[in-house]
């Protein structure tokens, strides 16, 4: 499952509001996956800087593999702030995935304008991270939602722990431990 080839990329959806802050009451029943004690630091250093522009504001946007069969996805925001993972409904049928893959979900997600934006079904997929050696693959349950946004889906808090996520913005990074040493991830700028 770790050598997986993508069997096609899917590029970019157009722009709108993104979701976040606000909790989705199922996540609570979602249980967290007991981590593996891995002797690796995770720094950032000047090194990390390599190739990035020095001063910026620009978001932590990624590509993974994402699903079975696998699509190399990108335009992928990594949000400290979001409480859930958000698959955008386009998302999920570029994915070649159909409704009666949905589980029930119970009640609105809601954004930052506290409005409510109704939840399509809730879905686990299989995530890839990283490169050989140095990769890891989660199943992780994400919210389906009918919604605008610049991004193909959000990898909120749960994802990030899952994976042990550490985030650098100035350096348009994530890395996180890895059997084999630590996976670096770098940002699309």
């Amino acid at each position: 499952m770790n050598n997986r080839v993508a069997v096609g990329e899917i590029e970019t959806i157009a722009g709108g509001f993104l979701l976040s802050d606000k909790i989705f009451l199922a996540v609570d029943e979602i249980p967290t996956p007991k981590k593996a004690q891995v002797d690796h630091s995770i720094t950032f250093d000047d090194s990390d800087l390599e190739g990035e522009k020095v001063s910026h504001q620009d978001p932590l946007v990624i590509s993974a593999r994402i699903g079975d069969p696998c699509y190399n996805v990108k335009r992928i925001l990594v949000d400290n702030g979001s409480s859930v993972d958000i698959l955008f409904y386009s998302t999920f049928l570029n994915l070649g995935l159909t409704r009666e893959k949905l589980q029930p979900a119970a009640g609105p997600l809601y954004g930052f304008d506290n409005r409510p934006v109704r939840v399509e079904g809730i879905i686990s997929l299989p995530i890839a991270l990283g490169e050989f050696p140095q990769h890891s693959t989660h199943s992780v349950q994400f919210i389906v939602v009918k919604s605008e946004s610049a991004y193909n889906t959000i990898f909120g808090r749960p994802l990030q722990s899952i994976f042990g996520i550490v985030t650098s913005i100035p350096h348009l990074k994530l890395k996180f431990c890895t059997p084999t040493g630590v996976s670096v991830v770098c940002g699309d700028q």
